[in-house]
């Protein structure tokens, strides 16, 4: 591939992820430190990006080097991930998660493809104390932080921070238009973690137990909810004419992984769960091209249960919530 091909590319890459009220001339004008004039010779390939320059603008818009260099042929894949061992790794992750979505804002031809063997995490934000639960499951039970040893779960916990911040990352995810790709083992793990927990004393109190419990019925509540009116933000009244922005379907098919393929006009890029609440993220076009290829095959063996589909999509959500109860029923002390 050509020097002026691979600086174009990374300019598309680029210009997709800034959002559309934002200058491109402006943007790399801030972040080279150099003139407009500057930016336009590069945009014209009439000056060569240096090295410096390109690992500048890479490492700002997390592009990987081999999404623009063309070294599919090679059979080498590079993966952004982020570590998460302690809080202020927690408070990064969440930042870029949120800046990533932020960069979806608003655009025309953006899409997310959400293939998910639990609920969609951007949900649980919606919902404090499913949050704080998986949160506090994740840094107690799965990275076994110090701090958190001794902490067991409890409502009183909640900062009025986490509540806010929580609400505003499911804002960004539902202004996005997405299709979910669900089984129907979506409660599973949700609801083995607490019943763990709590046959485990790690609740505070019964109360606490029950009022999680309570919270994820609301959950389940608001997606059937979603589900019906094919919107991911229900509770706003519908604007005629407007386009449908949640699809969900019922898939069948045994999905081993969360994997999310977010389209951006030109870039695609995927995103898939490692060790639980860690990301694994990247843009080589031959694997995204592949998992692209394999979600839409997924979606073809699929029953679409939003809008329409009543009778499947009841049967589906029928499970969760009797899942739930017996879950409850448990906590309550009734069984």
């Amino acid at each position: 591939m050509e020097d002026i091909s691979i600086q174009q590319r990374l300019f598309g890459l680029m210009q997709d992820q800034i959002p559309d009220k934002y200058s491109l001339v402006y943007e790399l004008s801030e972040l080279l430190g150099i003139s407009t004039d500057s930016v336009y010779r590069r945009l014209r390939s009439e000056t060569l990006l240096d090295i410096t320059e390109i690992q500048k603008i890479s490492l700002h818009y997390n592009i990987s080097f081999d999404s623009i260099c063309g070294c599919e042929d090679s059979g080498l894949v590079s993966f952004q991930y982020q570590t998460i061992k302690d809080l202020p790794d927690f408070n990064n992750w969440f930042t870029a998660l949120a800046n990533d979505l932020k960069a979806l804002q608003n655009k025309e031809n953006v899409h997310i493809i959400y293939a998910a063997i639990d609920i969609p995490i951007f949900y649980n934000f919606r919902f404090p104390l499913v949050s704080y639960f998986k949160s506090l499951y994740w840094m107690k039970s799965i990275t076994n932080h110090p701090d958190y040893q001794d902490v067991k779960f409890s409502v009183n916990n909640l900062s009025n921070e986490f509540i806010l911040k929580g609400k505003a990352m499911h804002d960004l995810y539902a202004a996005v238009p997405s299709t979910e790709l669900w089984t129907d083992l979506i409660t599973y793990s949700l609801l083995r973690q607490i019943d763990y927990y709590w046959d485990s004393g790690e609740f505070e109190t019964r109360d606490d137990a029950m009022a999680l419990c309570d919270e994820v019925e609301k959950e389940f509540e608001y997606l059937l909810t979603a589900a019906r009116t094919s919107s991911k933000s229900p509770d706003k009244q519908k604007i005629q004419g407007e386009k449908v922005n949640f699809q969900l379907y019922d898939c069948d098919i045994e999905i081993a992984t969360n994997c999310v393929l977010v389209i951006n006009g030109n870039m695609r890029t995927v995103y898939l769960s490692t060790q639980t609440f860690n990301i694994i993220k990247t843009s080589n076009d031959i694997f995204v091209e592949e998992t692209h290829r394999w979600l839409n095959s997924l979606l073809k063996k699929s029953t679409l249960i939003s809008d329409v589909g009543e009778k499947q999509r009841s049967l589906f959500f029928k499970e969760a919530f009797d899942n739930i109860a017996q879950l409850k029923q448990k906590v309550s002390g009734s069984q």
